[in-house]
């Protein structure tokens, strides 16, 4: 059972096994009516409906402590369950009164544990679900609401949102960083199709943004956990393609040479792809997977690349057009937690930018347990002069995103896997590979703001002064 003090709360209510639930705070006695006591934090009620609190001690404290990447395992002084706006705001009361620091969690998927913390307090709107349709088939969603409920939702409807794959991926931490994925040549980023917003702010304060909005502006690309908390989102959504499908290509046993080749290769074809089919180079050991999607029948481009690729692989495949509700379940991914590091290895204009640095890499990748190198096709309409005016996600013009992946099994296995991802890392770092994607970050990199935010870096501080003054939403790469 956890221990409150009693200057802290009234009173606690046990609700059968729920935990704890704060109503009310007691007043001093005769307490002295100064202006600075009137401007000091006060307790707010923190009523069952809207957030509940745990401690340690609490066993749901234990189940929602728990994060995807079994690498992090932290344990904050408080999670605070919100299940309305309103609890979310009062949870940040709560830590201004306790002084603590705020990290937020949503889907949990952070690749480097920045959705919990070894202290201070967690807000978790992973319980604020709610989804609402408007008569111009916009979407409101609550900020807990993870990629397979939100298709769960949209792909009976016959719509889409221009989102990822990853099923339990949460909506808000992926659009307020960019968000990428199938339909984004198409359609743009994630946070393209944002149209409103409600976010709570580093003093409790609930703020509704929309239209031309600089707070909106701020969230269409800067990241999570930085300035405020969002709990719900308004998107446009589009008319579902009636198909989609896959071709694959797929080596073994490559050496560096001709995992060169195949990359150079893949970058010239998927200059000429159309906005509706997305490709990946995945580079996994000495085991080569190419990726090539489609939802269009006009794909003399796309058969192009296949057969190109074809030639030079050791095995190729074409996916029949499948309905899009079960094509994409098939990249979902691992559901459940484990060990691994992620982050991105740049974004890159061409091939020439990595040429000189590429043989290492890949040298690395092909001869260390574990390690993938990837690059996925950005561009289409991501790169839209108008999209840009409206966020503050600062590469556009890359057409190329890439990311290092490791994986293992048993904790006695991750220096080794840690070591080799960061020899990677540094290779694309001396030979000036600066750009990164905020939603995959790297805790190593260096001038990660400038990285992550570019030439909008000064103008999300103004937002963090505004919001949050006292920088009481923070974790470590927040702004």
């Amino acid at each position: 059972m956890a221990n409150y003090n009693r200057k802290d709360f009234a009173k606690l209510v046990v609700l059968g096994g729920i935990g704890y639930t704060v109503f009310a705070c007691a007043e001093d006695a005769k307490k002295d009516k100064t202006s600075k006591e009137d401007t000091a934090p006060k307790m707010p009620k923190l009523l069952p409906e809207n957030v509940k609190l745990y401690q340690k001690a609490d066993a749901e404290y234990q189940e929602l402590a728990v994060r995807f990447n079994k690498r992090f395992q932290q344990s904050p002084t408080y999670i605070a369950q919100c299940f309305t706006t309103q609890g979310v705001a009062d949870a940040v009361k709560f830590a201004r009164f306790k002084n603590l620091k705020v990290v937020v969690k949503s889907g949990g998927h952070s690749f480097e544990g920045f959705s919990s913390t070894n202290d201070g307090l967690v807000v978790d709107v992973s319980a604020v679900k709610t989804m609402e349709w408007t008569p111009d088939h916009s979407l409101t969603v609550g900020a807990g609401c993870i990629l397979k409920e939100l298709y769960d939702e949209l792909l009976p409807k016959q719509r889409i949102l221009p989102s990822g794959s990853c099923a339990t991926v949460g909506i808000a931490g992926l659009t307020l960083g960019g968000g990428y994925g199938f339909f984004s040549r198409k359609y743009g980023l994630t946070c393209d199709s944002l149209q409103e917003i409600t976010i709570v702010d580093g003093n409790g304060n609930i703020l509704h943004e929309s239209g031309n909005s600089a707070i909106l502006k701020a969230c269409k690309g800067g990241g999570n956990g930085n300035f405020g908390i969002v709990t719900r989102m308004k998107f446009r959504t589009y008319q579902a393609p009636k198909f989609f499908q896959a071709f694959r290509c797929k080596s073994y046993k490559l050496d560096t040479k001709r995992a060169k080749e195949l990359l150079q290769t893949w970058f010239e074809y998927t200059e000429k792809l159309p906005k509706t089919a997305f490709s990946a180079f995945v580079l996994n050991g000495k085991t080569l997977t190419i990726l090539i999607t489609s939802y269009s029948d006009d794909d003399n481009d796309v058969l192009a690349m296949y057969n190109a690729l074809k030639a030079k692989s050791d095995k190729a495949t074409i996916g029949s057009k499948r309905p899009l509700a079960k094509a994409l379940k098939t990249f979902y991914g691992v559901q459940h937690p484990i060990y691994f590091k992620n982050a991105c290895a740049g974004l890159y204009q061409n091939f020439a930018e990595i040429e000189g640095c590429i043989d290492d890499v890949i040298s690395k990748v092909i001869s260390s347990r574990g390690l993938i190198y990837q690059v996925n096709t950005l561009g289409g309409n991501i790169n839209s002069v108008a999209a840009e005016k409206r966020s503050v996600y600062p590469h556009r013009s890359y057409p190329y995103l890439s990311e290092l992946q490791s994986y293992w099994d048993k904790p006695s296995q991750e220096a080794s896997r840690l070591t080799a991802f960061q020899e990677v890392q540094d290779y694309f770092y001396q030979h000036g590979i600066r750009a990164h994607y905020r939603n995959y970050p790297d805790i190593n990199f260096k001038d990660f703001e400038t990285a992550y935010y570019g030439k909008y870096l000064p103008e999300l501080k103004k937002i963090k002064q505004q919001l949050d003054p006292e920088n009481r939403i923070q974790h470590p790469q927040s702004i």
